[in-house]
């Protein structure tokens, strides 16, 4: 039986493992066993690379677990690559659309739900879904004449406890605000609660809206903008399979987004009229 080997961060983490859930169903299916290498689960002490690379037969790298010298490890081995929410020259990678989601989430706010003062969680900015995600939504803002003095960064580094922390610093600054964004759909979660706690209504007083989907967000009732995380594992995997099958693959292949209305956002009318009566 073949073997695929999963380099990530922290196997333990929602996204990594929705997307290694993905790589081993189509993994099973072609008859090939998934063995994951967990790097930084205590990021403290990031651990060196144990997987036995001479026995794989391809490699899925998540996220930025390997630095460029980690990488050209694996490409020493002659083995097929693909990366996973992250780009390399010359390494084919599967990608979320970070630049359409966070556009379309910018203009579903701004649009339909009237927000104007903006509080954006950030992802981790040693990511390249963290640094696009920020990069963008800035930038979506500003087309839309949202002055940069409207905008608030707090940082939340794609984890929710320190998401958490952020806002309720920022909320004892008392700046009014209508909306939050979070670069991912747990530090949203989050947000819910700690606005609720400080007796802010969602989404009567603020919008709350988050990048990616999960069960998580849809019990608490969460708007987002989702591109389908088991789907990207299923799409890098098949890539990787198709590698090994002899096709030359170069490039990015980018995994379209659609806002996902739920309760946490409104248009700016129906939050009017439901503080009113």
């Amino acid at each position: 039986m073949g073997k695929i080997g999963v380099i990530t961060n922290d196997k333990r983490q929602v996204f990594q493992r929705t997307v290694i859930t993905g790589v081993k169903e189509i993994a099973s299916a072609k008859g090939y066993d998934v063995l994951v290498d967990s790097l930084a689960e205590d990021p403290k002490q990031p651990k060196p690379l144990s997987l036995p690379l001479v026995q794989m037969d391809g490699f899925l790298v998540l996220a930025n677990a390997l630095d460029i010298a980690g990488l050209q490890q694996l490409r020493q081995t002659g083995k097929p690559i693909t990366l996973v929410s992250h780009h390399e020259p010359d390494i084919p990678s599967v990608i979320p659309n970070n630049t359409e989601g966070i556009r379309q989430l910018a203009d579903y706010l701004v649009n339909v739900c009237q927000c104007r003062r903006f509080v954006f969680i950030q992802g981790h900015m040693g990511q390249l879904d963290g640094v696009e995600r920020d990069k963008v939504f800035g930038e979506a803002l500003v087309r839309h004449d949202i002055p940069i003095e409207n905008i608030w960064r707090l940082r939340g580094d794609f984890d929710a406890d320190i998401a958490a922390t952020s806002l309720r610093n920022f909320l004892q600054e008392n700046v009014p605000f209508d909306a939050v964004v979070a670069a991912d759909y747990l530090m949203a979660s989050v947000a819910i609660d700690i606005l609720r706690e400080a007796g802010i209504y969602v989404p009567d007083e603020v919008c709350v809206a988050g990048f990616g989907d999960g069960p998580e967000a849809e019990a608490v009732g969460l708007t987002t903008v989702a591109a389908d995380v088991m789907e990207l594992g299923r799409r890098a995997a098949r890539q990787l399979f198709a590698q090994l099958d002899g096709l030359a693959i170069k490039g990015v292949t980018w995994l379209t987004t659609e806002i996902i209305e739920r309760e946490t956002c409104k248009p700016k009318l129906e939050r009017w009229h439901e503080t009113t009566h």
